[in-house]
């Protein structure tokens, strides 16, 4: 298992948090109404005791639905797990984050420079159309589609990628414009997915989104938008046929709703719980939960061209009046490890830099700024309600904590896809609470990408950082390379460019009938899973 997630073997929830009463959830809300219509069909449990009655079948309650089945368009972490259901992914992080083969079989460098990857497909991949992929596939969907269509996300993540020399149907080149010691981490990251190049181009993006065609161990058979995806096993997935044969993922923004549906036995499992609920439903009979920390990093990122954060002062209140150690305490248990830089411990670049709590020092630099308690600087504080456990009502709870010292927030829910949305576009009105996603560990994910100005979905935008961050992405002593990345770590934090918190945490409840492989990055993946 890796360093930084040691401590993340996934214990049977355990916990007393001790959470403010004015922060506490009021009252559990049972949100069934809008996943009754068809339910019956899809969801095989057994009300009366949460068990399981089909176990040819699974529903999961989700937090989040899936904005396109583009996978190649966009980053949202949460939607990776279905993502990777449904298409797959080159290569793939283990359970406990080990880059592992998956739809490639080898790869290894050419050169010494990292210019030219050598890959090797498997020979046995389907898509669910019957066609198989080859190497023209991986070149149309990681080259040719992000050169046609600049707003992929696909080509920012991999924006060094010049071209992708086709040897035979299973063996290429990835080339690259400059050296990339890190290309091989992004084969199992975000957005890297294959998709067939022949039905692609038949029908459209459009025609696409409406019916997608992966090569994972399920394809897509239904989407409610808003309420539910319905998934059904691919016989002919080259790692055999899965064990559960359908899969739905009902989609529940609202957390109680969540919790109400494993509870009740109609989904088998439930994500991203509330950490009390978790506490709660570990005394149920037939039900399982586990809490552990993973590899994401709650985050508040700043949009400098937003007022007042081009202010270094009130940047710097922002981030001294947070007592990170009171959130992890309040809303996570103390599971949640505080974070003074924007990696979690024990990954490659993790530096014992602190960044200190100190509310005198924050009320200093806000008066520097022309603030104080009695003229408060106010701004928007954007927050999502239920995408990871407790994230509302840790937003509300730093709103407390910058009051104190003479900053008003307003508080702004949103969801991850206009979170996204207004990022990529340059619109994003405030601060915003964040749960950044890195499954590889590797700081180029961290804070690399975190700080680039020139990706789409940058929040701190400033261009001089450019060519920093294209020293360390090219850098292939990788003793340089990490010590380039702590530097930048520090920096940061201590600039407050962006305000790391707190190391995420998975909370996870299941029927006791369900043997779940739980991952450390967070990702639900049905493939592995199957029935006592």
């Amino acid at each position: 298992m890796n360093d930084f997630l040691s401590s993340g073997t996934p214990t049977d929830a355990a916990l007393s948090l001790a959470a403010p009463s004015s922060l506490k959830p009021s009252r559990r809300s049972f949100v069934l109404g809008a996943l009754t219509v068809g339910a019956g069909s899809v969801l095989p449990w057994d009300l009366a005791n949460a068990q399981v009655t089909d176990k040819s079948a699974l529903a999961i309650a989700y937090p989040v639905d899936v904005p396109t089945w583009d996978p190649g368009a966009l980053s949202i972490p949460t939607i990776q797990a279905i993502y990777h259901t449904v298409f797959d992914s080159p290569l793939r992080y283990s359970q406990h984050l080990k880059l592992e083969a998956r739809q490639i079989k080898q790869w290894r460098w050419l050169d010494d420079k990292a210019t030219r990857l050598e890959i090797t497909l498997r020979d046995d991949i389907l898509f669910h159309d019957g066609s198989r992929m080859t190497m023209d596939d991986v070149k149309y969907s990681l080259s040719e589609r992000p050169k046609a269509d600049k707003k992929l996300l696909v080509g920012g993540m991999f924006n060094t990628l010049a071209d992708v020399e086709v040897q035979s149907p299973t063996k290429g080149v990835l080339v690259y414009s400059r050296p990339t010691p890190a290309g091989p981490i992004y084969l199992g990251f975000l957005a890297m997915y294959i998709v067939p190049k022949a039905y692609m181009t038949q029908v459209g993006a459009e025609g696409f989104n409406a019916k997608p065609i992966g090569a994972g161990p399920y394809r897509m058979v239904e989407h409610q938008r808003g309420s539910r995806i319905v998934l059904e096993a691919f016989d002919k997935y080259w790692g055999g046929a899965p064990a559960i044969k359908q899969v739905t993922f009902l989609i529940v923004p609202e957390p109680s709703a969540r919790v109400a549906l494993v509870e009740s036995g109609r989904a088998a499992m439930a994500v991203q719980l509330p950490m009390r609920e978790v506490q709660r439903l570990a005394t149920k009979t037939g039900i399982v939960t586990k809490i552990y920390p993973f590899s994401e990093v709650y985050m508040l990122r700043i949009p400098n061209y937003v007022k007042p954060f081009e202010n270094d002062h009130v940047r710097n209140a922002m981030h001294l009046s947070i007592d990170k150690t009171a959130l992890s305490k309040a809303f996570y248990g103390g599971v949640a490890k505080p974070l003074s830089v924007m990696t979690p411990e024990g990954t490659p670049s993790f530096s014992d830099f602190q960044f200190p709590f100190n509310k005198a020092k924050a009320i200093e630099e806000l008066k520097a700024a022309g603030f104080s308690t009695s003229n408060p600087v106010a701004l928007t504080l954007l927050s999502t309600n239920g995408t990871f456990p407790n994230d509302f009502d840790m937003a509300r709870a730093i709103a407390q904590m910058w009051k104190a010292v003479g900053i008003n927030a307003t508080i702004e829910e949103t969801t991850p896809a206009k979170l996204v949305e207004a990022a990529q576009n340059g619109k994003l009105t405030g601060v915003l609470l964040y749960s950044w996603a890195n499954s590889t560990g590797d700081p180029e994910n961290y804070a690399g990408r975190i700080f680039d100005p020139r990706l789409r979905f940058a929040t701190w935008k400033d261009m001089s950082l450019a060519p920093r961050i294209d020293g360390l992405m090219t850098e292939v002593d990788e003793a340089k390379r990490m010590a380039g990345y702590k530097a930048l770590n520090a920096e940061s934090s201590e600039k407050s460019w962006a305000i790391p918190l707190l190391q995420g945490v998975a909370t996870v409840a299941y029927s006791s009938t369900l043997q779940p492989v739980l991952f450390d990055n967070g990702y639900v993946l049905p493939v592995e899973y199957k029935y006592r």
